[in-house]
């Protein structure tokens, strides 16, 4: 409640996060479907000076338009699932693990939407590859069968709460700019990543083995997708508290500006 209390309502930037879905079975033995998401996502926010909306997966790409009628900049969050290869004109050749169409397609929707208008938009893990994937872009289906990478880019057993490789970031770019360093420790929990870059996106940062780990619009606005997880990060990184707090900065300037049209 003390981080609420420091949010003023009547200056704070809304911002809607995606959320995923799972299923699970109580004990009366009937699954039920529900909507979830780390609670690291919506605390970043709020820490940031951003007031946190949640916005469930739905089958009806109109309800996307909606959301975005409420909000003053998106997060596309990761979440334990792949994107379909199809989407990005490939078949299945390698590992993937389960897909949501419902939700890459309604956040693929939410995020062309969100970048017409201006509005800052921030891509985590999953989330960065869905914007990549909007713009046209491809993915590797699995990182270790098409790269042969020495990096373990799935850290477990270790936590996402630690680092475990770095990054370096491309001088003069716009996440370099506001990370204030080229060169970060972050933390890694995906199989898959960028391949080709889409449309009007720029890589800005390469992990050891040179694979893209981050991704920026080439237009005027707030379009940035990590592959790590700075949610996780907050309070152990400089740099994460950095990327959240730009993010929403960029939020107030939209909100600002879209009230006085």
């Amino acid at each position: 409640m003390r981080g609420l209390r420091r949010v003023r309502a009547s200056q704070a930037p809304v911002v809607g996060l995606t959320m995923d879905s799972d299923t699970i079975t109580p004990r009366n033995g009937y699954a039920q479907e529900r909507f979830v998401l780390k609670k690291a996502y919506h605390d970043a926010v709020l820490a940031a000076g951003g007031a946190p909306l949640l916005i469930p997966p739905s089958e009806k790409p109109r309800i996307a338009d909606i959301y975005l009628s409420f909000v003053d900049g998106l997060i596309v969050t990761g979440g334990y699932f792949d994107i379909d290869p199809a989407l990005y004109g490939e078949k299945k050749k390698f590992r993937i693990d389960e897909v949501k169409p419902e939700r890459t397609l309604m956040e693929i929707r939410l995020i062309k939407k969100a970048v017409r208008q201006g509005m800052p938009t921030l891509g985590v893990c999953g989330g960065m590859q869905a914007i990549n994937v909007a713009y046209g872009g491809g993915l590797y289906q699995d990182i270790s069968s098409q790269t042969g990478s020495a990096i373990r880019h799935e850290q477990k057993p270790m936590p996402a709460n630690r680092t475990s490789h770095k990054v370096q970031l491309a001088p003069g770019s716009r996440l370099a700019m506001v990370m204030k360093a080229v060169r970060i420790s972050v933390n890694s929990t995906h199989h898959q990543a960028v391949r080709k870059v889409g449309k009007n996106l720029i890589p800005c940062a390469f992990s050891p083995d040179g694979l893209v780990e981050a991704i920026e619009g080439k237009g005027p606005g707030f379009l940035v997708g990590v592959q790590w997880h700075p949610e996780q990060l907050l309070g152990k990184t400089a740099e994460s508290s950095r990327l959240f707090k730009a993010f929403v900065t960029h939020c107030r300037a939209f909100k600002k500006s879209r009230a006085g049209r």
